[in-house]
């Protein structure tokens, strides 16, 4: 028998699991691994104000990024986090994380705050929004 406690582990462990493949996608330099976390009708704000609505645009904007201003970048684990659900199909995440650098590179003092909105669809788990913004002073 299933209870509301093992649904909400299965559920914090799948949408953390998205958080690391992106983490992962980022720091490989995948622009399709990275929007594959995201429903096909997605939206994403970027830390520089860009909007961009759909699975496939993401990818595009994201392999741009990853062979561009954000080569060789990687996301560093999140400094602050919480993850609440207020349906049992819908998981909002939000961290807090410095700023993309290189790898073996101490982190600058930028940091910003990222909300991932998820939704279950199934047994599948899938971001459907982001919205990352700098933290100011």
């Amino acid at each position: 028998m299933s209870t509301e406690l093992d649904h909400t582990a299965t559920a914090q462990e799948a949408v953390l699991a998205l958080l690391r493949a992106q983490m992962a996608a980022w720091a490989a330099g995948d622009g399709a691994a990275f929007a594959a976390t995201f429903t096909e009708d997605c939206d994403f704000v970027s830390f520089l104000g860009e909007f961009i609505r759909g699975r496939a645009a993401l990818a595009a904007e994201m392999q741009r990024g990853f062979d561009g201003f954000m080569h060789g970048t990687h996301l560093a684990e999140p400094l602050r986090r919480t993850l609440r659900y207020p349906t049992p199909d819908t998981a909002v995440l939000i961290t807090m994380t410095p700023r993309p650098a290189p790898p073996d590179t101490p982190a600058g003092p930028e940091r910003s705050i990222q909300t991932r909105v998820a939704v279950r669809t199934g047994d599948r788990w899938l971001f459907t929004s982001f919205h990352n913004t700098p933290v100011r002073a």
